[in-house]
């Protein structure tokens, strides 16, 4: 009888096994490919949104008309895994225009508002959006693809990292003509990642043209970002256009601005980030070409080139700046040292005695300044 009840039991757990086995093979998701197209409607926020809101892990939303109209955010908070991303995007390599020009400005009104982590967005164009095109915001937005996506005309920065969003990645996208109206370009930057976003952001392969104010701005951020192979011009005026009635002075121009005084609250934190920037161009803009700032991290500059910017910008005579191409006049001190390699100016720069140079044609010119007060 032992035996025989030895047996009996085997066999029930053998079953017990392989009902388990099924339930898992049953409740395991196919990834599916989630078609959308425009209803024609004049708003096709509420199909995209439900898309969204359908897609699971591994999905792909495939948007296959050539436009849309908008006039509400498209928020991703849910999340896929790091081997099944989530993915938005075109059906063709032409990039799908999201028009959010019905939107409302305000503060919250941006066009992609992404939570989450492990989305991927491809050959989008994010237009006129009431704030930033795209943001990815807080701790739970981390590893992101935005590839070859476009953000113009937005009411704000065009792409934003904020608030400890982390290893992001933004490649071969380009961020152009974005304008604030309320504050009259002094905040929309192409791209920006600033005031405390975490670590592991980077930019590879970007362009950044034509913004009311800089075309990176990493202000109020202590983690390393990396900026890879980037290129800014003509920034720091409206739509590129030094001549624009719409230009004014709280409109900054930077080309590339590696740190500032600024963490909530106001004034009160120097930017500790330790940036690499490589093989990266810097053209025509308003103010300098790469930027200080006042930050106190230890900058890396490689295989830079900077003109026409700042002092030297041929397309505004009357600008009346002083910065250089490159512009760091002050010692981060702390044992943090700037460090150039191989980088490129023909016109005028200010980099501090304490700087290190290595090859290139630019040299440590300034006197060894330290950064003035924290709220100087």
């Amino acid at each position: 009888m032992k035996k025989l009840l030895c047996f009996v039991t085997s066999v029930a757990v053998s079953l017990s096994l392989s009902s388990v086995s099924q339930l898992k093979a049953n409740t395991i998701h196919n990834a599916t490919a989630i078609s959308v197209a425009s209803t024609g409607s004049g708003n096709d926020s509420a199909v995209i949104q439900a898309a969204v809101n359908k897609a699971m892990p591994g999905d792909t939303i495939v948007l296959t008309s050539p436009s849309y109209k908008l006039k509400s955010p498209i928020v991703l908070s849910k999340s896929g895994t790091s081997s099944n991303l989530i993915t938005i995007k075109s059906s063709t390599t032409q990039k799908v225009t999201l028009d959010f020009s019905s939107e409302p400005d305000g503060d919250s009104d941006y066009g992609i508002n992404i939570k989450g982590s492990y989305w991927e967005l491809d050959y989008l164009n994010v237009y006129s959006a009431g704030d930033n095109g795209i943001i990815m915001k807080g701790a739970a937005a981390g590893n992101n693809v935005i590839n070859h996506c476009d953000t113009d005309n937005n009411d704000d920065a065009g792409l934003q990292i904020t608030g400890g969003a982390h290893d992001n990645l933004v490649e071969y996208c380009n961020s152009y003509n974005n304008y604030d109206v309320a504050t009259k370009g002094s905040n929309a930057d192409g791209f920006a990642c600033k005031l405390g976003a975490g670590a592991g952001n980077e930019f590879l392969n970007c362009d950044s043209y034509g913004n009311a104010d800089d075309g990176w701005d990493l202000l109020g951020t202590d983690e390393t970002v990396k900026i890879i192979g980037c290129t800014a011009t003509k920034n720091g005026f409206y739509h590129g256009d030094p001549q624009s009635s719409l230009n004014n002075s709280g409109m900054n121009g930077d080309g590339i601005k590696l740190g500032g005084n600024q963490k909530p609250p106001k004034g009160t934190h120097r930017s500790l980030g330790s940036h690499i920037v490589t093989g990266c161009k810097s053209y025509d803009n308003k103010a300098a070409g790469f930027s200080q700032n006042n930050s106190a991290g230890a900058l890396k500059l490689t295989d830079c080139d900077a003109d026409r910017n700042g002092a030297d910008n041929q397309l505004n005579a009357n600008q009346k700046t002083t910065k250089g191409n490159f512009n760091f006049p002050y010692n981060p001190n702390n044992g943090n040292v700037f460090t150039f390699t191989d980088c490129t100016t023909t016109g005028k720069y200010i980099i501090y005695g304490g700087a290190k140079v290595i090859g290139g044609n630019i040299s440590a010119n300034a006197p060894n300044t330290p950064l003035p007060g924290i709220n100087d």
